[in-house]
Order: C-alpha cells, then sequence, then structure tokens
C-alpha cells in the first residue's frame, strides 16, 4: 500500500483523492461501482499502480479509456461497464496479462478490437458487448485458451467467425449476436463441447448449419436465428438432450422439420418461423411437454395440425399462422389451457371452429382469419374473457354474431368481415370498448353508435396525443423519432431499437407512461415511413418480437400498442402501465426506471431495495418470442 500512500501525497488535480485511498482494501481492490462520480475517467486512478481489481462500472463515466490503464499490470479484474465512455479501446489493455476478467460492455466504444487483447492469457471472461465497434473479431483472441465467456455481441462488427474461435475449449458461453457477420459458420466450433450457450442470430451468416455443432451437448441455449442460412435443419441437433432454447427462425431453411427434435424434452421454446420448410409438423413434436412456445409460422407447412400438440398443455404461445395447413383445427387445441396467443390464420383450414376453444381462459389473442372456415361462431368464445383481440375475418362463418362475444370485456379488436354472417349486431356489444370493429354489409344492420365507434375512439386517441405532444416529454411522456432506423446513417441500428426497450421497460419498472414513435424530441412528427416497414402490422411484429425476446412475455399484460395519426403523420403509440413484477432488459437482465425526463440504470446496490418496495410478485422467465399482433 506504499505506493498508494505516496500517490496520496501528491499536489494537483492528478492527486490519488484521500477518500479514495481509504476505499482501497487491503487487498488492493478498489470498488467504486454505482457511484455518481460522471465525468471522464479520473487521471489519478492510473497511478494506482498495485491495484489487483478497480471496478468503476455503472459510474456515468464519459470520455476515452486512458492509455495509460496499461500501466496497472498487476490487475486481475477491470470492470468499467454500463458507462457511457466513448472512443477506440486502447490497445496498451493489452498489457495487463495478469487480467481474469476484462468488462467493457454497455458504452458507446467505438474503432476495432485490438489484436493485442490476444495477449491476455489468463482471461476467463471478455465482455466488449454493447457498444458500437466495427471490423473483424481478432484472429488472436483464439489464443485465449483460458476464455469461459466471450461476449462480443449487440455490435457492428463485420467479417468472418475466426475458425481459432475453435481452439478455445473452455467457452461455456460464446455471443455474437447481433453484428453484421458473414461467411459461413465454422464447424470448428463444434469442438467447443463445454459450451452451454451458443448466440450467432442477427447477422447476415450463409451456408448450412454445420452437423458438428450436434456435438455440443452441453448446449442449454442455440441462436442461429436472422441469418442467411440455407438448407436442411440437421437431424444431429436432435442430440443436444440439454437445449431449453433453439432458435433458427427467420433465415432461408427449406426441407422438413426433422422428427428427431422431438428428442429434445427439455425445450421450452422453438422457433423456427419465416424459413421456407415444407412438410407436415412431426407427430414427435408432441413430445415436447416442457415447451411454452412453438413458432413454425411463415413457412410452407402442410398437411393437417396435429391432434398430438394438445399434449403441450405448458404452452402459451402456438403460432402456425402463414402456412398451407388444412383440415380441421383439431379439437384437442382446448386442453392448452395455458395459451396465452394462439394464431392459426393464413392458412388452408377448413370445418367448423370447434368450440372447445372455449376453454382457453387465459387466450388474449385469437386468430383464425384467412382460411375457410365455415359455420357458426361459437358461443363458446364469449367465455374468454381475458381476450383483447378475435380476428375471425377472411372465412366463410354463416349464421348471426352471438351474443355472448358481449362477454368480452377486454375485447378491443373485433374483426368479422369477409363472412357469411347475417342478421344484426348484437346491441349487447355496445358495451365494449372496442377500438377496431370491422364488419360486411350485410351485417350492415349496426346502430348509429356502432357505426360511430371507430370513428370516435381514434379521436379520442388523437386529442389525447396532441396533447401529450404539446406538453413536451416528461417522467410519463418520450418520443422516439424511428423504432430501427438511424437517421444520420439511414440504415438499421440495434442501438435505436434497444433505446425503444428500454424506455418501455422503464416505465414499466416506475408509473407507466407512453412512448410514441415517429416523433422527434422536439414534438414534430415524422411518421413511421423511415423505419421502411411493408405496413403497420410488420412495425408492429418487429416491436413485439424484441420485446418478447429481449424483455419476455410477461410484459404484453403491461402494455398497448396504437397506431393514429397525427398533423397528417402516422405514429405508433405505446401506452404503458405499472407493472406488478419487475422487467429486465436483455440476457444481462438490465433494470430500468424512469427519470424526469429519461431513463437510467439501477446498480446492483440500488436494486434490491427498489424491487422490494415496488413490486408484489417475482419477474416471470424470459422467453424469446416473435409476439402476435393483430
Amino acid at each position: 500500500m506504499s505506493d498508494h500512500g505516496a500517490a496520496g501525497q501528491q499536489g494537483g488535480g492528478d492527486a490519488v483523492p484521500e477518500w479514495v485511498l481509504d476505499r482501497i482494501t487491503s487487498r488492493d481492490v478498489l470498488n467504486l461501482s454505482g457511484q455518481d462520480l460522471g465525468g471522464e475517467i479520473p487521471a489519478w486512478v492510473c497511478q494506482l499502480t498495485d491495484l489487483r481489481a478497480l471496478y468503476l462500472d455503472n459510474c456515468r463515466l464519459t470520455g476515452a479509456i486512458p492509455p495509460e490503464l496499461g500501466k496497472l499490470t498487476n490487475l486481475t479484474e477491470l470492470w468499467l461497464h454500463e458507462n457511457e465512455l466513448t472512443g477506440a479501446i486502447p490497445a496498451e489493455l493489452g498489457k495487463l496479462t495478469n487480467l481474469t476478467r476484462l468488462r467493457l460492455e454497455d458504452n458507446l466504444l467505438t474503432g476495432v478490437i485490438p489484436a493485442e487483447l490476444g495477449q491476455l492469457t489468463e482471461l476467463t471472461g471478455m465482455w466488449l458487448d454493447g457498444n458500437r465497434l466495427i471490423g473483424a473479431i481478432p484472429p488472436e483472441l483464439g489464443q485465449l485458451t483460458k476464455l469461459i465467456y466471450l461476449g462480443l455481441d449487440r455490435n457492428h462488427l463485420t467479417g468472418t467467425i475466426p475458425l481459432e474461435l475453435g481452439q478455445l475449449t473452455n467457452l461455456i458461453g460464446l455471443w455474437l449476436d447481433g453484428n453484421q457477420l458473414v461467411g459461413t459458420i465454422p464447424p470448428e466450433l463444434g469442438k467447443l463441447t463445454n459450451l452451454t450457450s451458443l448466440w450467432l442470430d442477427e447477422n447476415q451468416l450463409a451456408g448450412t448449419i454445420p452437423l458438428e455443432l450436434g456435438r455440443l451437448t452441453n448446449l442449454t441455449g442455440l441462436g442461429l436465428s436472422g441469418n442467411r442460412l440455407k438448407g436442411t435443419i440437421p437431424p444431429e441437433l436432435g442430440r443436444l438432450a440439454n437445449l431449453t432454447v433453439l432458435r433458427l427462425d427467420r433465415n432461408q431453411l427449406t426441407g422438413r422439420i426433422p422428427p428427431e427434435l422431438g428428442n429434445l424434452v427439455n425445450l421450452t421454446l422453438l422457433g423456427l418461423y419465416e424459413n421456407q420448410l415444407a412438410g407436415v409438423i412431426p407427430l414427435e413434436l408432441s413430445k415436447l411437454t416442457n415447451l411454452t412456445s412453438l413458432w413454425l409460422d411463415g413457412n410452407q407447412l402442410g398437411g393437417a395440425i396435429p391432434p398430438e400438440l394438445g399434449r403441450l398443455t405448458n404452452l402459451t404461445t402456438l403460432r402456425l399462422d402463414g402456412n398451407q395447413l388444412g383440415g380441421a383445427i383439431p379439437p384437442e387445441l382446448g386442453q392448452l389451457t395455458n395459451l396465452t396467443r394462439l394464431r392459426l390464420d393464413g392458412n388452408e383450414l377448413a370445418g367448423v371452429i370447434p368450440p372447445e376453444l372455449g376453454k382457453l381462459a387465459s387466450l388474449t389473442i385469437l386468430r383464425l382469419d384467412g382460411n375457410q372456415l365455415t359455420g357458426a361462431i361459437p358461443p363458446e368464445l364469449g367465455k374468454l374473457a381475458s381476450l383483447t383481440r378475435l380476428r375471425l375475418d377472411g372465412n366463410e362463418l354463416a349464421g348471426v354474431i352471438p351474443s355472448e362475444l358481449s362477454k368480452l370485456a377486454s375485447l378491443i379488436d373485433l374483426r368479422l368481415d369477409r363472412n357469411r354472417l347475417t342478421g344484426r349486431l348484437p346491441r349487447a356489444l355496445r358495451g365494449l370498448r372496442l377500438e377496431f370493429l370491422v364488419l360486411d354489409p350485410p351485417v350492415g344492420d349496426v346502430s348509429p353508435e356502432h357505426q360511430r365507434l371507430v370513428t370516435e375512439s381514434t379521436a379520442r386517441l388523437g386529442d389525447e396525443i396532441a396533447g401529450m405532444i404539446a406538453a413536451g416529454e416528461s417522467k410519463t411522456v418520450e418520443f422516439k423519432s424511428t423504432l430501427r432506423v438511424n437517421l444520420k446513417t439511414g440504415k438499421r441500428d440495434e442501438d435505436i431499437e434497444h433505446a425503444v426497450l428500454k424506455n418501455i421497460a422503464a416505465f414499466l419498472n416506475t408509473d407507466g407512461g407512453t412512448l410514441l414513435i415517429g416523433v422527434e424530441d422536439g414534438g414534430n412528427p415524422l411518421g413511421l415511413d423511415n423505419d421502411g416497414f411493408p405496413n403497420e402490422d410488420e412495425m408492429a411484429l418487429r416491436l413485439n418480437d424484441i420485446v418478447e425476446g429481449q424483455i419476455g412475455a410477461g410484459a404484453f399484460g403491461s402494455f398497448d400498442l396504437e397506431f393514429t395519426s397525427y398533423l397528417g403523420k402516422r405514429i405508433l403509440v405505446i401506452h404503458c402501465k405499472k407493472s406488478k413484477f419487475p422487467i429486465y432488459v436483455g440476457k444481462d437482465e438490465k433494470f430500468y426506471i424512469r427519470t424526469n425526463p429519461g431513463v437510467r440504470p439501477l446498480s446492483p446496490r440500488e436494486l434490491p431495495p427498489y424491487v422490494n418496495d415496488h413490486f408484489s410478485a417475482p419477474a416471470p422467465p424470459v422467453e424469446d418470442d416473435p409476439g402476435d399482433v393483430a
């Protein structure tokens, strides 16, 4: 401690403050985590050459990382994460050859990853995720053979995945998702047999899925979604018996769904949506009794819906929409009493709507539109007390609209058009607070009250929005120009999406509020065209996708989406109410609250008392779900 004491005697602004010396423990640890230091990393930090651990995370630090930190060669731990640090990662950090953990995640760092970090051969964990790093992943990182965790996700990295990463045989977690990586997935990753988490999603990877990934039998999470992968799904993935999450969605995969996936009995989430998969839904999937989310939508699947899917009683989301499925809707689906979202729309289903669907008491969204269903609307659907959206449009349904639908007190969206319905709209529906009501004329014997329904609700919403914009941003109101596009670059930017997620979570964790997308900070409406979505449904689908993937399905009960017009521009309105349980963001479970106005994360020290004071229920488990829209 003599060097520390000497530093404290120096004069000028570089002198080590006495209070800092008092915080250095006998083990040469300086822990200032969560302290509201602000400003740049103080120059005196670089004088503490005896330090073995330096924790400056979540301190509101700005500016660049001083290259002089490379002089602290005794450091075994350097934590600078959750600040607003800018500039490049200094190559001088490669001199800290005793480091075991380096945490620089969730800053605003730019530039490339220095190849010199490959000299830190004692590292067991390196987290550079959530920055703005560019360039290729240095092959030199393959020298870090003691690494257990490597997080490079949520950057702007390009180039290919280095084959040298296959040398990191001690890795348990490898996160490369949310970059712009190209090329193929190296078969060498199949050597990383200790991996439990492998996330390569949201890149531009091409080629086929390597058969060698079937050797990673310790995997619990495998994410390859949002790439350009082709070919078939390897049956070898059926050997990954410990998997709880498998996401291969949003690629260009073809062929059949391998029956071997039915061996993955620990799966809670299976995402294969938006590929080009064909054939029938394998009966073997009915063995996956731990599944809570099954997404097979947006493929070319045919045949009938297997009645055996009714055995998946833990399902909360079942999405088979946008395929070529035929036959009848199995009554056995009425056994899925935990379902909150059931989407069978956009298929070729025929026959009647099973009355058994009225047993799905937790259902919030039911979409059967765009099929060839016949018969009457079952009165039993009136038992779905939690239902917010009911779409039966675009079928061949006949008969009258059952008055039992008036019991759907939570319903905001009812679409029955393009059927063969007759009679008068039941007067009892007048009590529903619908925001969307779409019917066809001859069910045109509609009261004037119903004819004014949509117009009046839209006008009320418009007045409310105008008042919010006029008042400006506050603790309960936030404006965002776009959902996903950086207006400065004109390109999609995950940081933009992440900012939206942070605000939603912060509203839910505080007192609720409203987020307006398509409005500049000053209140000028920009509209939604800048985000480049083909339609508003796709925009809502993307938002629900990232919410459920980064926050969790539990958040859906606490916010609603609305599209409306303001001064001739379309905007997206997200109404948030205070959550009953804490809401966390991302794999690292960041916790945000709303300030006046703005968002800030809570430090590990602040979090427990805040949660104890503000919530009555624990957080539900996160499941990555592409969400649902009307």
